[in-house]
């Protein structure tokens, strides 16, 4: 039986059932499917990397095993964004996702794609279980609504290799004040115990949220109290942020870590987290005014000013 398993919302249930239980006996489901999204890709555009299947990650000496967190976390946090959409309209799931020059962004996509495909084989097998034609039904809408998820995020994965590369993104920052009260930015006072000679090496931090690429980036898991946090990270230096918006982060706190097992750094953070959880509600309405999203970019060439002084080669490595 020659079908493709993408036009099932045109068949009767019965060729449902045969095509379903035809898929069921294919080995390694969930490979077939990502090959099948990479081939389609590489149809759109000769440089598509093998994204899906090779995974790398990089080591670095001075991070916590227990806080460290690896690709299958970070993968988790994503669909689990996703399964909370109420629309799966390709704007409501960019939200959700990190920004597409990410340089996990192929490889989260094509987990959540997995994950949808692995559900649709679940849901097959309870297909070929059932005998009651109005399950039957219901399991067959079920899987037309998960196809449909999978194939709005096959396009958004195709096109990303589509658009302009000199289409690029510039994020928003919006430094956290020290209280409610206060008119000083909590970096302001951090950066005084930034040793001049190591400032330089934050700018390739802030530049990374900048653009989406975030540098070596970790999210604090398995620490309620850290909920939600990120950082970016260089030679023993740490930016800690969170998002606000789409296009906007908001940057919690500059440091040195110098240390294997600082629990001194990561006690203070939790207490510069739970201030700004505090006035988390109050920046996010500030971010929708022009005056205060110009304040805090006047802010930004200062800051970048007072880290380019010193500087052992006048730039970050």
């Amino acid at each position: 039986m020659d079908m493709d398993f993408d036009d099932i919302r045109d068949m009767s249930i019965e060729e449902s059932i045969e095509l379903l239980n035809s898929k069921r006996k294919t080995a390694d489901f969930q490979r077939k499917e990502i090959e099948k999204i990479m081939k389609a890709i590489e149809t759109a555009n000769n440089r598509v990397e093998e994204v899906c299947e090779i995974e790398k990650e990089e080591k670095e000496e001075d991070i916590e095993i227990d806080e460290d967190i690896d690709f299958e976390e970070e993968a988790n946090y994503y669909f689990n964004e996703f399964e909370k959409l109420k629309e799966y309209d390709k704007e409501s799931i960019e939200e959700i996702l990190p920004p597409i020059n990410y340089y996990n962004y192929e490889r989260i996509v094509c987990r959540i794609i997995a994950k949808l495909s692995r559900e649709i084989k679940y849901i097959n097998e309870m297909i070929i279980a059932t005998s009651s034609k109005q399950e039957l039904e219901l399991l067959k809408e079920d899987v037309i609504t998960i196809n449909d998820k999978r194939n709005t995020l096959k396009q958004m994965i195709q096109e990303r290799y589509t658009e302009k590369t000199e289409e690029r993104i510039t994020n928003t920052l919006i430094f956290v004040p020290m209280n409610n009260n206060s008119e000083k930015f909590r970096v302001e006072d951090e950066i005084k115990d930034i040793p001049g000679e190591e400032r330089y090496k934050f700018i390739e931090l802030f530049d990374s949220i900048k653009d989406g690429t975030f540098k070596n980036m970790r999210r604090f898991a398995n620490n309620d109290k850290l909920d939600g946090l990120v950082e970016v990270r260089g030679d023993q230096v740490r930016v800690a942020f969170i998002r606000l918006s789409k296009s906007c982060y908001a940057i919690i706190s500059m440091f040195m870590k110098k240390q294997q097992n600082d629990n001194g750094y990561r006690k203070a953070l939790k207490n510069k987290y739970s201030e700004y959880k505090n006035m988390e509600e109050i920046i996010k309405g500030k971010i929708k005014e022009e005056d205060y999203i110009l304040k805090n970019k006047e802010f930004e060439e200062k800051l970048y000013e007072e880290l380019s002084k010193n500087s052992i080669k006048g730039e970050a490595k």
